[in-house]
């Protein structure tokens, strides 16, 4: 289609035709990555295809990141926790679900959690809890309310990327909430680990328990890889 006749097509119908588009896409990334051997990563391309079928323009995460996640998700031993709910979920839920390994992902956006739960009942993917979990003031800090009575006893892997950095205390809540769930092994994915607001928190947790820190990427884009070590 070309310029000239795509500007006399009204937003009305480009809009719908866009995300059927997009919804084709993200249907097609899935299932390639989906047909992989169990403990396999996706490649860079297939992450990319799954990245721009998602379509979240500004927030989805970075590919180096994704990348990360990915291969922690193909060889991770126990249950999955994840604060902030996304493309990520949905990755985890192909790569976890091969090995029948749970991901339970907290998020308090009602509307975003019921288009994440719909990609994934859409397409098949089970194994994922994304759970309504609002955040709830703890005194010093904000953090979701997380369903403790349902969750596992222990998760072997965090991807931490909320709740939003607004909220008092950022992420922070994760380790006093969380961490008697979180023993020895256990690895961190942190985003947005540039920011000064998560340099200060990794510097918090570091203080509180015992974690081996890795940064990678950018200052712009950089992410945290933590395990605990006891």
């Amino acid at each position: 289609m070309s310029a000239n006749i795509r500007k006399l097509v009204p937003p009305s119908i480009k809009r719908p035709v866009k995300d059927m588009l997009l919804r084709r896409q993200l249907r097609h990334a899935i299932k390639t990555i989906g047909r992989l051997p169990a403990g396999e990563s996706p490649s860079r391309q297939q992450l990319i295809d799954l990245i721009s079928g998602w379509s979240n323009e500004g927030f989805a995460a970075n590919l180096e990141y994704l990348e990360v996640v990915a291969e922690h998700a193909a060889r991770t031993k126990g249950p999955v926790l994840e604060c902030g709910s996304g493309v990520t979920t949905i990755l985890m839920g192909i790569l976890c679900g091969k090995r029948n390994i749970g991901v339970w992902s907290l998020e308090h956006y009602d509307e975003w959690r019921q288009r994440v739960s719909g990609v994934l009942s859409d397409n098949d993917i089970a194994g994922v809890h994304v759970c309504a979990a609002p955040l709830v003031g703890y005194g010093e800090f904000v953090w979701y309310d997380p369903p403790l009575a349902q969750m596992p006893d222990e998760f072997s892997l965090v991807i931490c990327d909320g709740p939003p950095g607004t909220t008092k205390g950022g992420r922070y809540g994760l380790l006093p909430v969380l961490g008697n769930r979180l023993r020895a092994g256990a690895t961190i994915l942190l985003d947005d680990a540039g920011r000064p607001a998560e340099a200060e928190l990794i510097r918090r947790w570091e203080n509180e328990a015992h974690f081996k820190t890795e940064i990678r990427g950018d200052r712009e884009r950089g992410f945290a890889v933590m395990q605990r070590l006891s």
